[in-house]
């Protein structure tokens, strides 16, 4: 019979007392978040100008739908747009919470406020600092 070692815990529980540490998304990953999304939302955008005639009038909807799309996706999904998933990162809290819809209002309002693009080539986005949110890499 085999002994056991008796010099390690045996607490089933102690790794949940370890800080678990998470790490932001790089500049290069939000960037491919953005890209992809954009596509995905002007994929979106296309087909309804090419399948409904007189799509011009739908305008409105149109800005519905990019609107839709980031709420939908960031407040329902796990805080995952498709280009999140893609590039396996999430946007939560500073308390690394999911984000709330009014959060993910807040932040697509945000990208809304001309020169807001330029604000990811400095420390952190307006749309990030103005919802208490951050994108991390997933585990």
């Amino acid at each position: 019979m085999e002994s056991i070692d008796q010099s390690k815990s045996t607490d089933l529980l102690s790794d949940l007392q370890e800080p678990v540490i998470f790490e932001y998304a790089s500049k290069g990953q939000r960037f491919a978040n953005l890209f992809i999304d954009m596509i995905i939302i002007d994929l979106g955008m296309a087909l309804l100008l090419n399948v409904i005639p007189g799509a011009l009038l739908l305008l409105p909807f149109l800005f519905i739908w990019y609107i839709g799309y980031f709420v939908c996706m960031e407040a329902f999904a796990g805080g995952r747009t498709i280009g999140k998933m893609v590039t396996n990162t999430r946007v939560v809290t500073l308390d690394k919470e999911p984000i709330s819809v009014g959060q993910a209002f807040g932040r697509i309002f945000s990208r809304l406020v001309p020169f807001e693009a330029f604000s990811a080539l400095f420390d952190t986005p307006w749309h990030d600092q103005w919802t208490n949110t951050t994108v991390i890499k997933n585990k």
